[in-house]
């Protein structure tokens, strides 16, 4: 049985360049693209292999036919499995694990598909498994895909869940929506993610919203942002209480702006700087929404211009 999932509430305002705003991954599919330093390759005949020593990783192959393929991508660390259907289900999963010392290790599994009210409205319905960091076992007889969902997810994914509909507070997402999440095989409770400049639900364009769990090895954080109606950035905060710092790129510019100050639980008070000097040039002031702040923005060069802003992490970790 198909899990629904929710669509809060969708918004028509969306990015209007083509400059790229999200972290660009890097492909590692083999004969599609260049896939050069992987540790991990999707060989042309659909099988995971090692990508120094050419040895299959994965036993079966995964299933490709006329109206679907696969692609695996470098992503800030970890690889991620993408699986595309193109029949009137759109329905997409993306395998997201880490290689090291020749072990896969497995991370969660996301997958969503579609179907078509009377209304000729698209629902999405969809689930998130997340693993505990153990090394995944390949089933001989299931594709990697298969035995990782087998694994993590295992028959629980054919129960139900009913949630709860939420409004959502922020202005500027194209698309929000809450899945049910598994963990060692039992409902693990639910998830909302927000999707930016999509439709649809696209890994590469995610952020999280509430109880997802993302992982980092450091404090470093990737956020996608807004301040006014149409100033979107991308900020990376290396979070350590009132010591916090990092800086942020707004879409339209190359230029790095950088910051300090608070980022706590509750709140995040930071102040940007002019390039290259202890000039203070604005601040954020903001707090908590969800797992990530919303707030404003105050100019600190004597214009007296304030706007609203608001930041929720990507899920790059």
């Amino acid at each position: 049985m198909k899990f629904i999932v929710f669509v809060l509430v969708i918004f028509t305002s969306t990015f209007v360049c083509a400059e790229p705003l999200f972290p660009q991954h890097e492909s590692c599919t083999a004969g599609k693209d260049k896939a050069s330093g992987c540790g991990v390759i999707l060989d042309e005949g659909g099988f995971l292999v090692d990508g120094s020593t050419g040895d299959k990783i994965s036993i079966v192959s995964e299933n490709t036919g006329m109206m679907s393929s696969n692609w695996l991508y470098r992503y800030s660390g970890k690889y991620v499995l993408e699986h595309l259907d193109f029949t009137s289900s759109k329905a997409r999963q993306w395998v997201v694990f880490s290689y090291i010392d020749k072990k896969i290790i497995i991370d969660r599994v996301y997958s969503f598909s579609q179907e078509i009210s009377a209304q000729s409205v698209p629902a999405w319905y969809g689930y998130e498994c997340r693993g505990s960091g153990g090394e995944l076992v390949n089933d001989k007889n299931l594709a990697f895909s298969e035995s990782v969902i087998a694994t993590i997810c295992g028959d629980a994914v054919n129960g139900s869940l009913r949630l709860k509909k939420e409004a959502f507070p922020s202005m500027g997402v194209t698309l929000a929506i809450s899945i049910p999440v598994y963990s060692s095989k039992k409902i693990a409770g639910a998830a909302t993610y927000l999707f930016f400049d999509t439709n649809k639900p696209e890994v590469f364009q995610m952020a999280c919203y509430f109880n997802c769990a993302l992982q980092s090895q450091d404090r470093k954080k990737i956020y996608v942002g807004r301040i006014s109606s149409s100033a979107w950035f991308v900020s990376q905060v290396n979070e350590n209480g009132c010591q916090s710092s990092g800086g942020y790129k707004y879409k339209k510019s190359q230029e790095q702006i950088v910051f300090s100050g608070c980022v706590e639980k509750d709140a995040m008070n930071l102040v940007e700087y002019l390039p290259g000097t202890n000039s203070e040039r604005a601040q954020f002031s903001g707090k908590a929404d969800g797992e990530g702040y919303k707030g404003e923005w105050v100019s600190k060069s004597g214009d007296n211009k304030r706007f609203g802003f608001f930041m929720y992490p990507l899920t790059v970790y």
